[in-house]
């Protein structure tokens, strides 16, 4: 049988439930972020409206620019300052992915993307949203299915692991909450 489970990643990882939201805030929890700039902060919201993540000192991953680092990188803040996209370990991406099964399988096409929580190929309204895999030189926005970041296939095992960054801006003022993310891939 397939699992698949979301953490954010601390300093201990935080399990994503399937009634949690992934919470991008300005400096502390609930803090908005202004129209154009980016999550200064990450968190685990419950259905309730708890900071779930808040023991766990969640990472961060907050986009700076999209080719403005060596060689045209894209760069991130990961919260010790202003790095390049390629050189974040899998220890500082804020999203980490499981996929296992009870037997061994190869992973193919596996994909992330952000939408408007009614159609998946529809883009949220109004938000920019960045991702990468870890390594990735480059930040890719997510918007849809039709520009999902494509995650690497990955060999034979039991347990696959996919570290993700991920940065949202908002490009109105008011609140951003009628959008998701999906993660697909396939596995034989």
């Amino acid at each position: 049988m397939a699992t698949i489970i979301w953490y954010l990643q601390g300093t201990s990882p935080t399990t994503i439930e399937a009634t949690d939201i992934i919470q991008f805030a300005g400096g502390t929890f609930g803090a908005a972020i202004s129209v154009n700039a980016y999550n200064s902060s990450t968190h685990v919201e419950s259905s309730v409206g708890a900071d779930d993540s808040s023991a766990n000192t969640p990472k961060n991953n907050k986009f700076i620019s999209q080719a403005g680092g060596t060689g045209g990188d894209s760069q991130v803040d990961i919260g010790a300052g202003t790095v390049d996209l390629d050189a974040v370990t899998t220890a500082n991406c804020v999203l980490k992915i499981n996929f296992s099964h009870g037997v061994t399988v190869v992973t193919a096409d596996a994909k992330l993307w952000a939408f408007d929580n009614d159609d998946e190929a529809v883009a949220p309204t109004d938000i920019d949203v960045r991702l990468a895999e870890q390594g990735d030189a480059n930040w890719t926005e997510a918007e849809g299915l039709a520009a999902a970041l494509g995650l690497t296939d990955q060999s034979t095992n039991t347990s696959h692991d996919f570290f993700v960054l991920m940065s949202v801006s908002p490009l109105s003022v008011g609140a951003k909450t009628d959008f998701a993310y999906k993660f697909s891939l396939t596995y034989q």
